[in-house]
């Protein structure tokens, strides 16, 4: 089994940082960062953000304005290259980031700063500040998972929202003869809810399928693959659901010797929230491992 420390985690987040360094011209996107870091891209964000205490997007951002500070002060680009060159869409965008980190416009900067490199160097945006860690313990139970077929709808926007897709598949999958006692619910979540825009968020509403159930093309289907996973059970609201994950990607698999498989978190929900008050609800949290 491959060791997987907070140490080693750790190397490979070094190895994003020094790519995003020596790329800071050029597209970062999310996968190729992932794969800098030989993580799945549906893991990369989280681990990222609680490893480093700030998001990946956040450290791009500050690599660059310290880039485009350095620029101003050394050079006699013009304003509208420095922002090109740092991959913004505009100098109006490149303005509105710049004042917001420095407290004052690329203009005045290079003019109040530039002849006095000396005892005004370029501002060296550091990691923000420790932030107060989670300690939350949670048990982890380790599952031989088997195949799961899934039917479902896909749902963009705000996780806390997806409620109303699950009505709408259970609706549909009802007038279908879909549903009986056996019929499981479970949501794929793909993106990190703190790194990614809302509106941007893709996950998907899901319930079991049988493979002698003939479905139409109103649904979407998924097969979570037979393996090895991690779980937690949590009891509480839905909005509480980011203190187990935060947990589980910040502290719980840095510090193991488990590899997560490319593929998404899951979640199990395990009664029904129009009859369950929300203290109660149980929710299980899955990650497959490789």
């Amino acid at each position: 089994m491959k060791k997987t420390t907070s140490d080693n985690y750790r190397l490979r987040l070094t190895s994003v940082m020094d790519y995003i360094h020596d790329n800071i011209n050029g597209d970062l996107d999310v996968n190729t960062l992932a794969n800098v870091a030989c993580m799945s891209p549906y893991h990369f964000h989280r681990i990222y953000r609680e490893l480093m205490q700030e998001t990946v997007n956040a450290t791009v951002r500050r690599f660059r304005l310290q880039k485009a500070a350095i620029d101003l002060i050394r050079t006699d680009q013009s304003i509208h290259s420095i922002a090109k060159g740092l991959a913004y869409g505009s100098v109006e965008a490149f303005t509105r980031a710049f004042t917001k980190q420095f407290n004052t416009s690329p203009g005045n900067y290079r003019s109040t700063k530039k002849y006095n490199c000396a005892s005004n160097a370029p501002f060296i945006a550091m990691l923000p500040p420790e932030k107060k860690r989670n300690n939350n313990m949670f048990k982890i139970d380790r599952i031989n998972l088997d195949k799961i077929n899934l039917a479902g709808h896909p749902h963009k926007g705000d996780y806390m929202e997806i409620g109303s897709t699950f009505d709408k598949l259970f609706m549909t999958a009802g007038s279908q003869n879909l549903l009986n006692e056996k019929t499981r619910s479970f949501g794929l979540y793909y993106d990190d809810p703190k790194s990614v825009a809302l509106d941007d968020l893709r996950s998907m509403a899901c319930l079991t399928i049988d493979e002698t159930q003939s479905l139409d093309d109103t649904f979407e289907q998924v097969t979570i693959p037979a393996g090895k996973c991690i779980s937690i059970l949590f009891k509480g609201p839905y909005p509480e659901l980011e203190k187990p994950y935060d947990w589980l990607f910040g502290h719980w698999i840095p510090n193991s010797d488990l590899e997560i498989a490319d593929f998404p978190p899951f979640e199990e929900y395990l009664n029904d929230p129009k009859e369950t008050p929300p203290n109660e609800l149980l929710t299980r949290i899955y990650c497959l491992l490789a």
